[in-house]
């Protein structure tokens, strides 16, 4: 609890920054149901950088989300950051070896990619009277 209330103000201020300076077209872009695999592969390595814990990723991806971004950008953006970290990767390989550490990223990227496109899918499918608001 003394940790989510000393990092959530700085996160409040760079969303805040995200907000004005990055330009909506640039995420619809990026991340938009146009971007294709391309934006889920960027989803996965934006979700993928960051070390900090998953509740600092929510007021980012409902940023994004209103920016214009697509549910599946936005599934793959989250289920990287809580599967996929890349220092915990290397820490990975070095205890539990390549093969190991290659087969479960390599599973968790199919994975995370799939329900991506699934809940868009679902969520597309169901007819909903106004948008998706974060």
């Amino acid at each position: 609890f003394i940790e989510m209330i000393t990092i959530l103000p700085a996160v409040m201020i760079l969303m805040g920054l995200f907000s004005e300076f990055v330009p909506g077209k640039l995420v619809v872009k990026l991340l938009g149901k146009s971007a294709g695999i391309k934006g889920i592969l960027l989803a996965i390595v934006f979700g993928a950088l960051p070390t900090g814990p998953l509740y600092i990723a929510f007021p980012m991806a409902a940023g994004l989300l209103k920016k214009g971004a697509s549910i599946s950008s936005i599934i793959v953006f989250l289920s990287a950051w809580a599967c996929i970290k890349i220092p915990q990767e290397l820490v990975e390989l070095q205890f539990l070896g390549f093969k190991f550490m290659g087969l479960r990223l390599a599973l968790t990227i199919i994975s995370v990619i799939f329900m991506g496109f699934l809940i868009e899918k679902i969520i597309g499918k169901t007819k909903r009277k106004e948008p998706i608001k974060p």
